[in-house]
């Protein structure tokens, strides 16, 4: 590992042991047993630090693989169905994240970096892209339902992938949040009520 990962690294164990994403310089330095100056050797300033934080272990974890999504098949169900079952699945697997030493739950290192996560406009970006991502493949399966007649047509594609999205984030929060175990027969077991709104009614 070079010097400017163990850096990032120390400073992410550093502030899960604190339970606190606001660390000095100072404080940086004892935790990597480099001192200060060496530390603005590899970032100008402590933004900087937290910038690549979460770029490392936030935006690079939460893009979706979207070529496997494009390859999946079926009727409108079938596809709005594994579509969201595989990007439960593809966040599932990489909750735990690898260091030198020992592993961390992805949630943890989220609690951890959510104050400066809500203050670096990128996260947000990054979030709001990959959430119109998803919109955009479900509003199209929701359209090809409709016109194949398998989603009911009183209703816009655009709020029925809406309410998938609300289904969707639902789910996300609570497995960040709560520690739920499984994403995936959370899932199973809201879609099927969610199936029986959206329908096609002959």
């Amino acid at each position: 590992m070079d010097t400017k990962e163990l850096i990032l690294e120390k400073t992410l164990k550093l502030m899960i042991e604190k339970q606190n994403s606001l660390l000095s310089i100072r404080e940086i330095s004892e935790a990597t047993g480099i001192a200060t100056g060496g530390i603005y050797h590899y970032f100008s300033n402590k933004k900087q630090i937290y910038d690549e934080l979460i770029e490392k272990y936030y935006i690079n974890y939460v893009k979706l693989d979207l070529d496997k999504l494009m390859l999946i098949k079926g009727n409108a169900k079938e596809k709005i169905h594994d579509v969201m079952t595989e990007i439960f699945k593809q966040y599932q697997s990489r909750i735990i994240i690898k260091t030198t030493e020992d592993e961390i739950d992805y949630r943890t290192i989220l609690f951890i970096l959510t104050p400066i996560i809500t203050r670096y406009e990128n996260s947000w970006e990054c979030y709001h892209g990959i959430i119109k991502e998803l919109n955009d493949i479900l509003t199209e399966i929701v359209e090809e339902g409709q016109k194949n007649r398998q989603i009911r047509q009183d209703i816009s594609s655009e709020d029925i992938a809406g309410s998938l999205i609300i289904l969707f984030t639902g789910i996300e929060y609570k497995w960040e949040l709560y520690f739920i175990d499984d994403m995936v027969s959370e899932f199973e077991n809201q879609f099927k009520l969610e199936w029986e709104k959206i329908k096609f009614r002959g």
